[in-house]
């Protein structure tokens, strides 16, 4: 469509026509310059109907049909209009007021507009879009929302993430015994004080029922005299009176407990109706921050609280927890009552609960064999119940020697309970717990007094300190129940230490009757989803599952595992943590394994046999092949593991393309990975559903030993939620400030930035490359623009094979970016904080030029979906309309129409539409990123060194209505000047050199399908330098012209005089009248190449060295007359067609008929 504007007769200057007003558009004609429109009908001008491009569009769709079909949008959108304005009488036409105008160099013979052929900013951005809508100068708008540079805590968010889906507490059900516990709160209390919900996730869910029973707490001292001042007065003014129920709860964490224990103890125990129920969890006892549980804090205030009448009771497992808190609710008779419970791993755990009791707990539980010699004697809790579990741990010969005594009730302490409790073949009680002293234990005293008491007749005490949240891991209990077994002496924690560093602990999931899934990625992915997804499905097929999601927040930007455990009827309850450990993961899934695998030891959780799920965006086997290490090879081949790839994202955006689903593809991708981890893993199968499967990876030519070590971390436990700081906003794109870019510089491990990365957003390892070569190979005056260039690697340490491609990392053009960024009102020098579109969970602070001209592919071709998107924010709707039919199915062909023929770009269609006012955050949504380019390398680093050998052709072309359009990284590389930096990866390859050095090898090569075969070639030449033996070389070589694109012909002709190369059949289609191609030259060959290709088609003896391979590569087209040439030469030998295509296939089988055609 032609420009519109308005000429002034003094200077003949033109200048944007002014938007029309709303009542203004309802009374005027379309006036587009040297257009006629017609008004409606011969009525008075009083009674007459203008026609709008509403109305326009509206009657000319309803009466053609489906005649616009298959046709440009707008050539479409404009000849329907000036169809129904040609319908018109010329004695109602009046004209514009704007002159005539000629056909000019944007418009077509019919005055349509065309992309002009030049990046000139006033022809490309003051046009109309196809409704005719005139682009105005836009002022400068925000591209983003502020954020502030101060740390972000995520105070508003909350670890209880299914709070719309509430469990039915009267069935069994699949939840958090922390949810459970908060709703029980709800139900029971009249008033609820809550502490610290931000950090610790308890209270976060009665905080969010926006209740005006809820209290939050701000200060830990204050807290507890808010506490005591509202049992006193039963009220506050500042809160709502109690409902009908008098019940006080409190809501707390171990350190809060700590500081509120003074002030509780001034409440009078008998006939208060107070329930605190405290978490043991407290982040702030280690450096690290890891997630523990403080049981010195809680029961040393506990057993304060005991001493002035409070009921104490303890628990250590989920039910335990809400069968407690139901009985604390529950009780006939009121007195001040506390629950110290695992907050740190029980309560994060969704599994399968029963409704919750009232039993009385009993004050003390004895675990272990009959008739033991010595017991440990511990408070109830996380520390009895992985003592208790690990019981089985323990060889035959020890088992029946020691047992376990949980004490899960303080205060009132009573020596003849111990007694009842204790077998009477015990000689030793040794008193495990935590405490800020050795000297100081509250349990230790209370048995210590019933042993000298007398109750305890011929026992000896004995007590061994741990320090506060000092959690012994699962040898170290073994170790510590050993030594505990075979001797009476005291222990020290020094020797439990010592002999924990030479135990195994053996496989505790037999006891347990489980499967074991582990889910491994980043905070924003699909990880922790999917395992949700996976524990309900099981849940629904009626099987008993766990579930425990641990979060690393500085691991990578924020990192999670979550360990499903699943198994057909409850076994032991054995805590999660000591089940999920190395080497015990029926399934591993990892997310996102760019990011995680070269810094983080995540693979060494797999069990032998087990399976291996990588999820990642494009990767390919071939892909995972180059992503792992040596090391990480030999750890799963040395496991026998079955590895197997998917792309839960691109494989969910398909279906949602192939189908007129709604949803995004990150809301199908978790299922899509469910059904691929059922798929790969038998047990999970018959359960679950397995529609899509991943590819499997070739794992037999791995070794199962490496030299190399890698120095990776283990992922922490420092978070029960996600990483808030990067989370909180969605995932939103926001402003940023150079502030924050030097955190980011300074703090790199936080935001999981590498410091050798280049491009830290990227999942490929990248490399920072200068260009040292540059060189045109055509003549100036053809028509074909192919290029070698030469990349200097030194100091990079990048290492490549023959054969495998460079990712180039390209840049769009900058004038043209530069064009857009200042159409869409932005400031190109903006700082924006944007989160990785192909690492989740990744940040980067770039400016918006950057993340326009580096990031987004803005000038590649959209989807379905891009359209889809665009209709939802554009303010026209007109244009609403338009877009909603080439986005639904009946618009196929116009979709068809404009992604083939025209090939319009994303920024063609928001010009195509222009009232949609984009922000950077709804195009880093909705726009795909610039993924590499690969390219076959054209070198041997063997014989070239630090350098890297491309050779390129530059890829442009014109649509039907004549716009230019250019290969985004062939146009960015051709600019290229030595000295330049280009970000760079390696992509394996199907192109390999045999493995044999005398093995015959037949190259065929199309333009720049040479560049392999040029490093075969400096390959063998280095070879043969040295005095080894090489097998025959074939070349085939096919162009257009010799005189024009013989590439690389010197070093073929000095290849072939040197002997180097056998026979070099060359094929310039178009420099004699009759066409000549490869194919030609192949059946020339023909009887020799399948002499290579089966040397024992004679009948005779042969050796591996004698097998040759035949590699093909360039476009697509010539492969089917290749392989008939092929076919033909069998012939020679007697072969039918079928024995001869069953052979090629079998070569294709065995990597010896290679085919990497694009």
């Amino acid at each position: 469509m032609t420009e519109r504007t308005l000429f002034t007769q003094q200077t003949g200057r033109r200048r944007p026509a002014p938007r029309a007003s709303h009542k203004q558009r309802e009374n005027d004609v379309l006036t587009w310059p040297g257009a006629v429109v017609a008004s409606r009908g011969t009525q008075p001008s009083s009674q007459r109907m203008a026609t709008t491009k509403s109305s326009a569009l509206n009657a000319a769709a309803l009466f053609t049909g489906g005649a616009f079909v298959g046709a440009a949008l707008y050539t479409v959108a404009r000849s329907l209009v000036q169809a129904s304005i040609a319908k018109t009488p010329k004695s109602q036409v009046k004209l514009v007021e704007a002159p005539p105008k000629a056909p000019g160099p944007d418009q077509d013979e019919q005055g349509l507009y065309v992309a002009p052929v030049e990046s000139d900013a006033a022809s490309m951005y003051d046009v109309c879009g196809v409704m005719g809508q005139p682009y105005e100068p836009r002022s400068a708008i925000p591209a983003v929302q502020p954020q502030d540079t101060h740390v972000d805590l995520g105070t508003d968010t909350t670890l209880v993430s299914d709070v719309q889906d509430l469990p039915n507490l009267n069935k069994n059900m699949l939840t958090l015994s922390l949810l459970v516990m908060e709703m029980l709160a709800l139900e029971y209390s009249g008033t609820i004080f809550t502490y610290e919900s931000s950090s610790t996730g308890f209270g976060a869910f009665c905080e969010s029922q926006h209740d005006k029973r809820v209290i939050p707490m701000q200060t830990r001292a204050g807290a507890g005299q808010a506490v005591v001042g509202f049992v006193a007065g039963q009220g506050s003014s500042g809160s709502a009176v109690p409902n009908s129920s008098s019940t006080v709860t409190v809501l707390t964490n171990a350190a809060g407990f700590l500081a509120m224990g003074p002030s509780l103890a001034t409440i009078p125990a008998d006939n208060t109706d107070l329930v605190v129920h405290v978490s043991g969890i407290n982040q702030g006892m280690h450096d690290d921050l890891r997630v523990a549980n403080d049981y010195a804090s809680a029961l040393s205030t506990a057993a304060m609280l005991s001493d002035v009448g409070y009921e104490v009771v303890l628990s250590a497992s989920r039910q335990e927890a809400i069968d407690v808190a139901h009985y604390a609710y529950t009780r006939q008779t009121k007195r001040a009552f506390v629950h110290i419970f695992d907050g740190a791993y029980a309560a994060c755990e969704r599994s399968v609960l029963s409704p919750p009791s009232s039993k009385v707990p009993e004050p003390c539980t004895y675990t272990g064999p009959s008739a033991p010699a010595t017991a440990l004697v511990m408070p109830h809790g996380a520390m009895s119940h992985r003592a208790r579990a690990l019981l089985l741990s323990l060889p035959p010969h020890l088992r029946g020697k020691v047992g376990i005594v949980s004490v899960r009730r303080l205060g009132s302490w009573d020596a003849a309970v111990l007694r009842r409790a204790v077998p009477t073949s015990v000689q030793t009680l040794r008193v495990v717990e935590e405490a800020f002293s050795s000297t100081d234990g509250a349990l230790y005293a209370d048995v210590l007094e019933s042993v000298l008491s007398g109750a305890l007749r011929g026992v000896r005490a004995q007590s061994l300190v741990l320090a506060p949240g000092q959690a012994l891991c699962p040898e170290a209990w073994h170790a510590l129940l050993s030594l505990a077994a075979e001797q009476a002496a005291p222990l020290s924690l020094k020797d439990v230490l010592a002999r924990a560093a030479a135990v195994q602990v053996p496989d505790l999931m037999p006891f347990s009757n489980s499967h074991l899934v582990t889910f491994v990625g980043t905070d924003a992915g699909v990880s922790v989803p999917t395992a949700e997804l996976l524990a309900r499905s099981l849940f629904d097929a009626s099987k008993y599952v766990r579930m425990l999601s641990r979060y690393d927040n500085y691991a990578a930007g924020g990192a999670v595992r979550s360990d499903v455990l699943m198994s057909e009827r409850p076994g032991v309850d054995v805590p999660m943590d000591v089940l999920a450990r190395d080497g015990t993961s029926h399934v591993v899934v990892v997310s996102e394994p760019a990011s995680l695998l070269p810094g983080y030891r995540v693979l060494e959780a797999l069990r032998q046999d087990g399976t291996l799920v990588l999820n990642a965006a494009n990767w390919t086997p071939e892909d995972v092949q180059g992503a792992l290490c040596a090391a990480d090879k030999a750890l799963l081949a040395s496991k026998r593991a079955k590895v197997v790839v998917i792309d839960a994202q691109g494989v969910a955006q398909t279906l949602l393309s192939d189908s007129k689903a709604r949803g995004t593809a990150a809301d199908v991708a978790p299922a899509v990975l469910m059904s691929s981890v059922a798929a790969a893993a038998p047990h999970l199968g018959q359960w679950v559903p397995h529609t899509h499967q991943a590819q499997p990876v070739r794992t037999d030519g791995w070794s199962t030993t490496s030299d190399e070590v890698p120095e990776r971390q283990t992922l922490s436990y420092n978070g029960v939620r996600a990483n808030t700081a990067l989370a909180a906003d969605g995932g939103q794109v926001v402003r940023a400030s150079w502030a924050l870019a030097a955190w980011q510089l300074m703090f790199r491990e936080a935001y999981g930035l590498e410091e050798a990365a280049l491009r830290p957003d990227l999942p490929e390892k990248t490399y920072n490359v200068r260009v040292a070569v540059n060189k045109r190979l055509t003549p100036l005056d053809y028509d074909r623009y192919l290029f070698h260039m030469e990349l200097d690697t030194t100091g990079t340490g990048l290492r490549y094979e023959v054969g495998e491609a460079l990712g180039v990392h390209g840049w769009n053009d900058e004038h043209e970016v530069s064009d857009f960024v200042r159409w869409c009102g932005f400031h190109p020098d903006e700082l924006v904080y944007v989160p990785s579109v192909t690492r989740p969970g990744s940040f980067e602070t770039r400016t918006v030029f950057q993340t326009l001209q580096q990031n987004l592919d803005i000038f590649g071709k959209p989807p379905k979906s891009f359209f889809e998107a665009l209709g939802k924010i554009v303010e026209s709707q007109d244009e609403a309309r338009w877009l909603r039919f080439i986005s639904s199915g009946e618009g196929n062909s116009t979709f068809k129409k404009l992604s083939d023929l025209e090939t319009v770009t994303y920024v063609d269609v928001m010009h195509m539409f222009p009232t949609a006012r984009v922000t950077m955050d709804w195009l880093v949504k909705n726009v795909e990123p610039i993924k590499p380019r690969h390219y076959s390398i054209a070198s041997a680093q063997a014989a070239v060194g630090d350098s890297v050998h491309l050779l390129i052709v530059t890829v442009d072309w014109k649509t039907p209505h004549g716009s230019p359009r250019f290969g985004q990284c062939t146009r960015y590389l051709s600019a290229l000047k030595p000295g330049s930096m280009v970000t760079v990866s390696l992509k394996p390859s199907v192109m390999k050199l045999p493995p044999l050095d005398s093995q015959p090898i037949i190259m065929a090569g199309l333009g720049t399908g040479a560049a392999p075969f040029r490093a075969f070639l400096q390959a063998r030449a280095l070879k043969k330098s040295q005095g080894i033996e090489v097998g025959p070389m074939y070349y085939y070589f096919g162009s257009r012209h010799r005189s024009m694109e013989y590439l690389y012909g010197e070093e073929l002709e000095a290849y072939l005089h040197d002997g180097l190369l056998t026979h070099l059949g060359l094929a310039f289609s178009r420099d004699q009248k009759k066409k000549v191609y490869i194919q030609h030259k192949i059946i020339e060959d023909g009887r020799q190449l399948v002499k290579f290709l089966v040397p024992d088609i004679d009948g005779q003896e042969v050796k591996d060295g004698d097998k040759g391979i035949f590699t093909l590569c360039g476009p697509v087209w010539p492969v089917p007359d290749i392989q008939e040439a092929l076919v033909q030469a069998f012939s020679e030998y007697g072969w039918g067609r079928e024995k001869a295509e069953n052979k090629i296939a079998e070569l294709k089988d065995d990597e010896r008929y290679v085919l990497e055609v694009y």
